[in-house]
């Protein structure tokens, strides 16, 4: 569940059209204009594996805000565009609906604004400390392997943690620690490769678009990624690339010119992956999943990292090397072993997306 909270001195809200692109069973009676003075706003985005844990947490959290800026009316409008893993629209509504419950019994004067509109809305806002404030819950570590095993499309989007395959909850029972920042996330990148670095014989990276959307290229994973082919021949390097996305087709290309020697011997593998949404480090001891925000910018790639999940564990490991191979790259090209290759690949993909573009076209 996200929360995006804004102290107001004032603000309006009107809805303008219902969504189209919704249930309409859940699109609630539209509202005529309101507007309020002095007031917490809070766009509210329920998530798929939301349940009453990340109610009471959310609950919990204007208990601190509170005491941060003062008890106040609450307004809750409901935003699905904070998140790419947002609920179905009836659990969306259940759950905004019972928040508002657990809000008002709290001595709240709450406000729930209407499901399923288009708004226009404006706020004026104080601007004093915590006059703006973000929180997320993400539940359990369990529900957060949950959301990969979804992305990589290895559970569909609607099974429950307790209805994962029996080997998946193995894994489960590592210790998995979630990364509730993006700067948490670089910390534990950073020294899991100072880790692999420092250690003795012929080691591997495995790696999938680990950081480059990093605005700061000389300090991020990319730069190491440089440091380790240049300056540590016994390490080989794995690295899955959704070659499709224009940006990583010409990384796919630098590589091969900047390293032809480190591409020829095989210390560094390209290979094409058809995951876009998953930041991945691993080593034999230690694995990092991260998982970015929306990028700002069309068409550009990775984003701000949103979280991550971080287990040091030698037997974990071992079984995300075999994943690594099984859903992170393409088994149709393996490994790319030439610049030729490559650019055959590119092109299929390009021409794959055409035919694509070109059939969703026919079928509007």
């Amino acid at each position: 569940m996200i929360l995006d909270c804004y102290q107001c001195s004032a603000c309006y809200f009107e809805d303008k059209e219902p969504s189209t692109r919704i249930d309409p069973a859940t699109i609630s009676p539209s509202q005529p204009r309101v507007d309020f003075k002095d007031v917490l706003v809070i766009f509210v985005c329920v998530e798929i594996y939301d349940d009453k844990q990340e109610l009471m947490q959310a609950a919990e959290e204007f208990g601190a805000l509170s005491d941060l800026i003062g008890k106040r009316p609450i307004v809750l409008c409901p935003n699905v565009h904070l998140s790419i893993d947002k609920a179905p629209e009836r659990q969306a509504t259940w759950m905004i609906a019972e928040l508002e419950k657990m809000l008002t019994a709290s001595g709240y004067d709450v406000h729930c604004l209407s499901f399923g509109y288009h708004k226009r809305y404006g706020m004026e806002c104080n601007g004093n400390v915590g006059s703006v404030v973000g929180r997320r819950f993400y539940g359990t570590e369990e529900k957060q392997f949950l959301r990969l095993l979804t992305r990589l499309g290895v559970c569909p989007p609607e099974t429950l943690p307790d209805s994962m395959p029996s080997w998946a909850k193995s894994l489960t029972e590592r210790r998995l620690k979630v990364l509730a920042s993006r700067k948490e996330t670089y910390r534990v990148a950073k020294q899991m490769l100072r880790d692999q670095l420092d250690s003795t014989g012929h080691s591997e990276l495995w790696t999938c678009m680990l950081f480059e959307g990093e605005r700061q290229p000389v300090d991020d994973y990319l730069s190491a990624l440089y440091e380790i082919i240049e300056d540590y021949p016994d390490v080989r390097i794995h690295r899955a690339m959704n070659l499709s996305v224009p940006g990583f087709s010409n990384a796919a290309r630098h590589l091969f010119r900047k390293y032809p020697d480190a591409i020829e011997s095989g210390r560094i593998r390209i290979y094409n992956s058809q995951v876009s949404d998953i930041e991945f480090l691993l080593t034999r001891t230690a694995v990092l999943l991260a998982f970015p925000q929306i990028p700002k910018k069309a068409g550009s790639h990775a984003g701000e990292i949103s979280f991550g999940i971080y287990c040091k564990n030698d037997d974990f490991s071992k079984n995300l090397i075999q994943w690594y191979r099984t859903f992170l790259v393409d088994s149709r090209f393996g490994w790319i072993r030439t610049e030729s290759e490559l650019n055959t690949v590119i092109n299929e993909l390009e021409e794959e997306q055409f035919q694509n573009r070109n059939g969703d076209l026919e079928h509007e």
